[in-house]
């Protein structure tokens, strides 16, 4: 008995043959049936996809154009979105990328063209010209703040200390704590604590509620 005599009555004729081409897909062979409900549905091919994969396709999401690759297609246009920036999806996280996009969009200082680059480039290079974050410690600045964030006027320096009341020690109760854990231990904000300190309050006057 021939195919065309084994294939059910049902089955349509369609331009879909071995070798055509649909996308990333090329047509291997002809699959078993889609089934539905225990009867004869649609026609199913086998195909190759350009990235090496393969594919099971309904003949037509083929015809249709709604199935174009075994998948990859799919995945392709994901990760373009997470790199539209130039970035991965998990270098998003990272303190570089950060620090570019503060720089972008919340700093006030001029950013240069080739780190406002559209299409992705912009944070390649920033990152090619800064290169990554040496430690926790360091935080991006320009070395003339006169002049825009530029590869010859930008560096990672590390952190200056933190302007305002500095981390000392103070007595209390017959030891030495932290201002954070005086404050935690009275009550009183931290900030509250240091703007008293700051304003020249007394220690006594200070650690009151």
């Amino acid at each position: 008995m021939t195919d065309a005599a084994r294939r059910p009555a049902t089955t349509r004729a369609t331009t879909v043959a071995p070798g055509d081409r649909f996308g990333r897909l090329t047509v291997a062979a002809e699959a078993d049936p889609y089934v539905w409900r225990g009867r004869f549905a649609r026609r199913r091919w086998s195909c190759d996809c350009d990235c090496g994969g393969t594919a099971v396709v309904r003949e037509d999401s083929l015809l249709s154009g709604h199935t174009v690759s075994c998948g990859c297609l799919r995945d392709d246009v994901v990760r373009d979105r997470a790199t539209r920036h130039g970035a991965r999806r998990d270098d998003r996280r990272r303190p570089e990328y950060q620090a570019w996009q503060s720089m972008l969009h919340r700093g006030k200082a001029p950013v240069c063209a080739r780190w406002r680059a559209p299409g992705g480039k912009g944070y390649a290079n920033f990152l090619a010209d800064v290169g990554r974050r040496p430690t926790r410690l360091h935080r991006l600045v320009r070395i003339d703040p006169a002049r825009p964030f530029s590869p010859s006027n930008s560096q990672w320096r590390k952190s200056p200390p933190r302007a305002g009341v500095p981390r000392r020690l103070i007595v209390m109760g017959g030891r030495e704590v932290t201002l954070r854990e005086a404050a935690s231990r009275t009550g009183i904000a931290y900030a509250t604590l240091c703007k008293r300190l700051e304003r020249g309050w007394p220690l006594r006057a200070a650690l009151t509620p």
